[in-house]
């Protein structure tokens, strides 16, 4: 069997090689169209440069860039450029960059619940459009046009604000807080004891109530009409409409001349009677401890007043002592009063 044959098959030199001839075109067919596709085909990406002070955590080749949530792009590169700050490449679908220009605004942001890092790009208030190879500078003045909202981001805020919180000092004003609190127990529970004593000796229903303290709007409306007339009738006093001078005078004479006086007077009498005062007080408890009995006192004197009274009737020439002398026994008095007794 020759060499370029098959068991089984029967194939002569002449066929071996046109089937071989008709391969190897294929392969070139299929060669060249792919080379032809590829230098015939349009491409539609955009190649543009972010130059920043800061990159987000996970931000790297690969990382997608969207716009409104839909994927327009991704990283291509994130390379070190001057004086510390970055470039980020990146390459963009044309088609879909609606309303972005270089006045765009960057978020970094977590795509998912699993912290892994994307780039939002946000529309600016406008500006120029996006051009192959732009280079937007985002730094110095213009770094306020990125947001980093990371998962690391946020937790390194987290950890500060815990450190900047979580002090002693925070410590000592909740404990002074709560000792505070328990100061408004007693209003607290005064304020529920009360709706409860509302709530079990309520017998009547919120719209017969409300009935009921319907009619009291009218005396709040004659009360307010009445306090109107009693302006308006102050307002209209002759005086102070006739000889308004004379009222205004006698205004500053209270308010300039007498009750400053008063107060001046009552500081002389608290500095010139202060010794006096002080003395009260042991004389009051003098006075005191001589009526250990106060009411046994007020009893008997009570009754001295009353037999005193009885003792002394009024007559027409006033009181007179109602008490007889027995003089019998004394002859020597007895013709004084005409041997009576």
């Amino acid at each position: 069997m020759p060499k370029y044959g098959m068991p089984g098959v029967a194939v002569d030199k002449r066929q071996a090689r046109l089937v071989g001839a008709v391969a190897v075109g294929v392969i070139v067919a299929v060669v060249a169209a792919l080379v032809l596709q590829r230098q015939l085909r349009t491409d539609d990406g955009m190649h543009v440069a972010l130059h920043t002070e800061q990159v987000g955590d996970g931000i790297l080749s690969g990382t997608p860039v969207r716009v409104d949530g839909v994927q327009v792009g991704t990283v291509t590169a994130v390379d070190p450029a001057e004086r510390g700050t970055q470039r980020i490449s990146l390459r963009l679908d044309r088609s879909q960059l609606h309303g972005i220009d270089d006045s765009l605004r960057v978020d970094y942001a977590p795509a998912n619940l699993f912290g892994i890092s994307e780039i939002e790009l946000r529309r600016g208030p406008g500006g120029a459009a996006l051009r192959e190879d732009s280079v937007i500078d985002l730094t110095g003045a213009h770094s306020e046009a990125i947001f980093d909202a990371t998962m690391g981001s946020m937790l390194r805020s987290v950890s500060q604000t815990g450190d900047s919180l979580l002090t002693p000092q925070m410590a000592t004003v909740i404990s002074q807080v709560s000792r505070d609190m328990k100061a408004f127990t007693p209003l607290a529970q005064a304020i529920v004891q009360a709706a409860q004593i509302v709530t079990d000796n309520q017998r009547m229903p919120p719209s017969q109530l409300a009935a009921a303290l319907g009619p009291a709007f009218y005396g709040a409306g004659n009360f307010a009409g009445a306090n109107e007339v009693m302006v308006d009738m102050l307002r209209n006093i002759p005086r102070l409409q006739a000889d308004r001078e004379s009222f205004d005078a006698g205004v500053r004479m209270h308010t300039d001349t007498l009750l400053p006086g008063i107060a001046d007077l009552g500081n002389a009498l608290g500095g010139g009677l202060s010794g006096t005062t002080d003395m009260l007080g042991p004389v009051l408890t003098l006075l005191a401890q001589m009526v250990p009995r106060p009411q046994q006192s007020g009893a008997g004197l009570t009754e001295l007043l009353r037999r005193l009274r009885a003792a002394m009737p009024d007559t027409p020439n006033g009181p007179v002592l109602n008490a007889q002398i027995d003089v019998s026994g004394m002859p020597v008095l007895a013709p004084l009063f005409g041997g009576a007794r």
